[in-house]
């Protein structure tokens, strides 16, 4: 990479981090390309060189999230083994843990906060990733004889998600800063994965 493409990752970099603080100090509508510029000492018509609108900044956070958050999990998949519960509860751990460490792009990856921006369909890749990758660990725990075959594997991604994000959404927007452990209704994320388990395991009783 020659050195004006070093500057210009640096500066982008740069603009991420100040649009991070941003929403984490004053949430994803508070985000505006003038607060982020005057962070990075900058004329806002100097930024649009970098983002030419609040969409593409947004855009940008959103991918730049769910990358990261798809190597964060990638690990997670059942193998010979594998205790079923054990797993899911690192799952929810991590999901969540990465969640509360990276407020700003969760707002943006579980919730629609910035009134008329929709993820463009590059940003939302690493999202569609990141889906794939759960989709394929629990049919993995399906072939292992962990998850009931009977369940279309899409109930079960969209389920876990649901159970996910929803302890996600509660934390954040109720108590942001408080710690996973603590939380009300984050210290009850063991019980969830019991009750998912317990729903979705191959030796279930009832339907």
């Amino acid at each position: 990479m020659g050195q004006v493409a070093q500057r210009r990752a640096r500066t982008t970099d740069a603009i991420i981090t100040a649009a991070r603080a941003v929403i984490t100090e004053e949430g994803a509508a508070g985000l505006t390309l003038g607060e982020v510029a005057r962070r990075v000492g900058m004329r806002t018509p100097s930024l649009y060189g970098y983002f030419t609108s609040r969409a593409d900044l947004c855009d940008e956070l959103f991918r730049r999230g769910w990358a990261d958050f798809g190597a964060a999990t990638a690990h997670l998949v059942p193998v010979e083994g594998t205790d079923l519960h054990t797993l899911l509860a690192e799952a929810m751990d991590v999901s969540v843990g990465w969640a509360l460490s990276h407020p700003a792009e969760a707002q943006l990856m579980f919730w629609r906060p910035v009134a008329g921006w929709r993820p463009s369909p590059e940003a939302f890749a690493p999202a569609e990733a990141a889906l794939g990758q759960a989709a394929n660990a629990l049919a993995g725990g399906q072939r292992l004889g962990l998850l009931d075959v009977a369940v279309d594997v899409e109930e079960l991604v969209q389920v876990w998600a649901a159970l996910t994000a929803g302890v996600i959404s509660q934390q954040l927007s109720n108590e942001p800063g408080v710690a996973m452990a603590q939380g009300r209704t984050s210290r009850h994320r063991a019980a969830l994965v019991r009750m998912y388990v317990e729903h979705y395991s191959s030796d279930r009783s009832a339907p």
